[in-house]
């Protein structure tokens, strides 16, 4: 049964209705827009929530059957104890979600780690990845901001990101190239999703699957480098040029090793795209979703 349920601070901020469906036993919260054409599933970054697409899914829904969720350990969707953060298992969620709404298959938009995930998700199951729009992906090389390095070291890394409204300020102002887009009421909603029960453990889990003292784990990392050329979904790889996070170069590293990419840097952006330059997001993404096969 769909529910709407709006968590602490979300209510203004919420254009969509919040659902909730059981995936793989877990209570997830989702939104959903559109009624016709093909699927498309949006995947956000750590510590992120459907929250991150609000610029966004109307303008897909107007083509597509558009699905955000919050994956597992963020937003209002379930945060088990055990670590089951690793990459591999937020894929196989991801899939399991998808499978839930009835879709065999959908176009991948991730941002971040969502880009990551959706990257394990055409490894793992190529048929139901029809392609991919990458937006500044988690763990395509190894460098990374400090930040996310020292958040990975044990004690560390729960002093440095305890909730705080001043620490969620300090900690996401880099995501962005101007700093105005950190707004009050950014910081609040932040900062209440990240007092969450649960919530602090699953996101440091979930990076430490990802990311080390030296940066995106080299076992991840290469094990990723090395499948990517079998890898053959049309992908889109969008980058911000002034990304602080997460290093512009690696889309380089991209369009080298997947056979059917191409790069798009934005000007005066950082690290969510999607979030900075909406509209010349938006007008990329659609142009790509409609420019050939892949539908």
């Amino acid at each position: 049964m769909l529910t709407t349920v709006y968590g602490p601070c979300e209510t203004a901020l919420s254009p969509f209705e919040d659902r909730y469906a059981d995936v793989s036993t877990f209570r997830t919260r989702f939104w959903r827009a559109g009624s016709a054409g093909p699927a498309v599933i949006l995947l956000a970054g750590i510590g992120c929530s459907v929250l991150e697409w609000k610029k966004n899914i109307a303008a897909f829904a107007d083509r597509h059957r558009v699905y955000a969720f919050d994956m597992l350990g963020h937003g209002l969707t379930d945060k088990p104890r055990k670590n089951c953060y690793a990459i591999a298992d937020l894929a196989r969620f991801t899939l399991a979600f998808l499978s839930v709404q009835g879709e065999d298959s959908a176009h991948f938009i991730g941002s971040s780690l969502g880009g990551r995930i959706a990257l394990e998700c055409a490894r793992l199951a190529p048929a139901r990845v029809r392609s991919m729009v990458l937006a500044a992906p988690a763990g395509i090389g190894r460098e990374t901001a400090l930040a996310m390095r020292l958040a990975s070291v044990p004690v560390l890394g729960e002093l440095l990101t305890r909730p705080s409204r001043v620490g969620t300020r300090v900690l996401w102002t880099p995501a962005f190239h101007d700093p105005s887009f950190v707004t009050n009421g950014l910081v609040e909603t932040k900062y209440a999703l990240a007092r969450a029960p649960g919530a602090h453990q699953a996101v440091l889990k979930t990076l430490r699957n990802l990311v080390s003292v030296s940066g995106f784990r080299i076992e991840h990392v290469a094990a990723l480098q090395a499948v990517m050329r079998t890898l053959q979904q049309p992908t889109l790889i969008i980058w911000g040029q002034q990304d602080r996070l997460v290093p512009p170069d690696h889309a380089r590293i991209l369009e080298a090793k997947l056979p059917r990419s191409r790069t798009i840097l934005f000007d005066e952006c950082g690290h969510l795209p999607q979030l900075e330059q909406p509209q010349k997001f938006n007008e990329a993404v659609l142009d790509f979703l409609g420019s050939g096969p892949i539908n």
